[in-house]
């Protein structure tokens, strides 16, 4: 991808291939990643941690531009303390601590743990203005191909995924589900250029 075209690129999950490709990283989906273990990431110095840095702002405001899909508070405390986390506030260990809350938001719908309360956050997002749905979601047309339900559980496991990505491996670019909550617009606000990361250009 050239700079040309990474400056009007819509697809942001193009971009992060892209992006990954300029470090070496194969594009190949990566569905299955360990991690949690947040001790310790704060410190990291290896050649890709100002890139795991910007990444992680990047995904953190993207589960602010879902928040209406995040209708449990784990999911939005997680969000908040990653954000804490990364100007320093919040410890590793806290974050790491605090993920198990987050993790559980996310199997409180997989695993129907709260039929009534799943059936209400269904509800609600039924509710939302469409043009409001379309604004949240990239391509916006996907609106229409996923159901209420299985958007709130992506985004619930998304908001896992952004809250302790500086611990996951393998590193590359994020597995196709958690896509439709990725905006390019937003990734060049965070990121300039892979080019430039390569010379510690990016930006945010």
């Amino acid at each position: 991808m050239t700079e040309g075209e990474w400056q009007v690129c819509d697809d942001a999950g193009a971009m992060l291939d892209a992006l990954w490709q300029q470090h070496g990283v194969s594009p190949a989906n990566i569905d299955l990643r360990f991690g949690g273990d947040m001790r310790g990431s704060a410190h990291s110095q290896d050649g890709l941690a100002d890139l795991d840095r910007a990444l992680h702002r990047y995904y953190l405001a993207s589960c602010r531009g879902i928040w209406k899909l995040l209708p449990q508070e784990a999911s939005r405390r997680g969000v908040e303390l990653a954000e804490q986390f990364l100007a320093g506030a919040v410890s590793g260990e806290e974050l790491s601590k605090y993920n198990w809350h987050v993790e559980g938001a996310a199997f409180c719908i997989d695993y129907n743990t709260d039929p009534e309360a799943i059936d209400r956050w269904v509800a609600e997002v039924r509710a939302i203005p469409e043009a409001e749905l379309r604004s949240m979601l990239h391509p916006p047309e996907v609106v229409r191909e996923i159901e209420p339900r299985a958007l709130l559980l992506r985004a619930a496991y998304f908001v896992d995924y952004a809250m302790i990505y500086p611990s996951l491996r393998p590193k590359g670019p994020p597995p196709a589900s958690y896509r439709p909550f990725l905006s390019a617009t937003v990734l060049r606000q965070h990121i300039g250029y892979p080019a430039h990361l390569l010379g510690g250009g990016q930006k945010g």
